[in-house]
């Protein structure tokens, strides 16, 4: 979820600034009036009565990366490694979906969304 943080700063005798920040979230910022009351929209910041709605382009944006995870840069995302059970008497195939990361045939991934198989196929490369 989007969070706005705010930085406030005076300069000697003069009125107290607030500058306004967007992190997180895929929604650049924006702002919305509903009845009197204004808001720093995403993230439902409320501003004061007396204070008026800042411009867009002065409100910070940072928006969400997700994480990279650089296990799998090391795995061919056209080949299907083939894993045996435990038992040892059925192979299941674990190879890289098009998200970028790893999925398996078993059906202890499909319920769990990880299993042994994948384990052993990253800590093999």
């Amino acid at each position: 979820m989007a969070r706005v943080l705010i930085n406030e700063f005076a300069v000697a005798g003069k009125k107290v600034k607030r500058t306004y920040a967007i992190y997180g979230g895929l929604i650049p910022p924006y702002t919305m009036k509903i009845g009197s009351d204004k808001y720093i929209m995403p993230g439902w910041y409320k501003l004061d009565k007396d204070e008026e709605l800042p411009n867009i382009e002065d409100i910070g944006y940072y928006p969400y990366k997700p994480k990279i995870d650089d296990s799998l840069k090391n795995i061919d995302s056209n080949k299907v490694y083939k894993v045996t059970s435990s038992k040892g008497d059925k192979e299941y195939q674990v190879q890289l979906n098009t998200s970028g990361s790893l999925e398996c045939s078993c059906p202890g991934y499909g319920f769990r969304r990880r299993c042994r198989h994948i384990t052993e196929v990253q800590s093999s490369l």
